[in-house]
């Protein structure tokens, strides 16, 4: 299980320039706002009163293409695809809530010459406008049996998001995606399109 830490809002302000902005397209921060409403919640009690991030995936971002040349033209060589982002949330004593993010993949390969491939993904943290406060990358390795052409594999991301109002947590968005090259990016573009 892999681990993301949050910070306060004073060490937030002062980490924004060390994480990378995230390019997402004008249409994917509009969904950020509606999703951020979405919340889990435990009306147990006054004290254990709190409220989820949302979690999403952009499109764009949810699949990773290799493409090499072939004799007829570029040809996919292994593809991997987030399938499935699901969340549990829970209260964090007084420090905030706390977010365990399961992520399913799918890989895909088209030659038995690849015996695995490497998924660089993220996890970030937005808040309700679409700023990304904090950014995690990881890497899922999917191995592929010898007659396998497709695999899927489950990795868990948990979050933590220190906050003095645990009602507070369905203010921020979690968004996973691939860590693209500009290339794969424009390619997931223009067969979105399509």
């Amino acid at each position: 299980e892999q681990q993301m830490r949050g910070s306060t809002p004073a060490q937030r302000a002062s980490q924004r320039a060390r994480f990378a902005p995230a390019k997402f397209a004008p249409w994917s921060l509009a969904l950020l706002a509606p999703l951020a409403l979405t919340a889990c919640s435990d009306f147990a009690g006054r004290a254990n009163t709190y409220t989820c991030p949302a979690t999403m995936t952009v499109p764009e971002l949810q699949t990773l293409v290799t493409v090499v040349p072939g004799p007829n033209g570029a040809a996919i060589q292994s593809s991997g695809r987030i399938n499935q982002v699901t969340t549990d949330c829970d209260r964090e004593g007084d420090n905030g809530v706390v977010s365990k993010v399961a992520i399913e993949f799918a890989g895909l390969r088209t030659t038995p010459a690849i015996n695995q491939i490497s998924l660089p993904y993220f996890v970030a943290l937005a808040d309700a406008t679409g700023n990304i406060l904090g950014k995690q990358q990881y890497t899922e390795t999917l191995s592929f049996p010898p007659d396998a052409q497709v695999v899927k594999a489950l990795d868990n991301v948990t979050v933590h998001i220190p906050l003095k109002n645990a009602q507070l947590g369905n203010v921020y968005t979690l968004v996973v995606g691939f860590q693209l090259t500009q290339s794969q990016l424009d390619y997931n573009r223009a067969h979105l399109q399509k």
